[in-house]
């Protein structure tokens, strides 16, 4: 049975939902239903983790599940910057150096690391602490995770490229905050993590 481990933030640990409502879990529906037998999909998500963060907990949560298939999905976090501070959690070339890092961890550990190009968000209300919006500094991580993929000419999902390929209604995806999922989008955001690893060809 293959292992399909997804690491990332809030996004992925979906501890607001149920559960069997969270995407991950959906998945895990999915699969069962399409590939009896065949997979089984581990949550190794945490709330506010950045890519640091996620590092320190490697090995306690992923490397025992290796091998399998990584799904990489971080972004948010370290691209915020607080209202007190100038800086983000974490810089640019600090998000690309983890990213690179569990890309090669995957390697190494005979698995295939897929990088997941976090979805589309809203306008999230005001000024961070360097006085721009949450969507500008969060842009560039976007497009890093895309650099990277090119670069380590690595399996992406682009879950922005497919929300517009789809015209999926953003007002209903995303929940209050502009940032996070509403229930029902986990069934979508399911959906589109089964699509994506459908046209890499992973199921084989």
């Amino acid at each position: 049975m293959t292992h399909i481990i997804c690491f990332g933030d809030s996004i992925t640990q979906g501890r607001e939902f149920p559960i069997e409502g969270r995407w991950t879990s959906v998945l895990q529906q999915k699969l069962d239903h399409e590939r009896p037998g065949k997979f089984r999909v581990f949550n190794r998500g945490i709330s506010g983790n950045t890519t640091t963060m996620a590092l320190d907990r490697m090995s306690a949560d992923v490397l025992p599940l290796l091998p399998g298939i990584l799904l990489i999905e971080f972004g948010f976090n370290d691209a915020n910057v607080y209202g007190f501070t100038q800086v983000p959690r974490n810089g640019i070339d600090e998000f690309s150096k983890n990213l690179r890092e569990f890309h090669r961890i995957a390697i190494e550990n005979a698995s295939t690391p897929v990088f997941i190009v976090n979805h589309s968000i809203g306008p999230v209300d005001d000024e961070q602490g360097n006085a721009v919006s949450f969507n500008d500094n969060y842009q560039p991580y976007e497009q890093a995770i895309r650099d990277l993929a090119a670069d380590l000419d690595a399996p992406m999902i682009d879950l922005p490229a497919m929300m517009d390929k789809h015209k999926i209604d953003l007002s209903t995806f995303v929940s209050e905050d502009q940032i996070h999922l509403s229930l029902e989008a986990n069934e979508i955001y399911a959906d589109m993590i089964y699509s994506g690893l459908d046209q890499l060809q992973l199921f084989q």
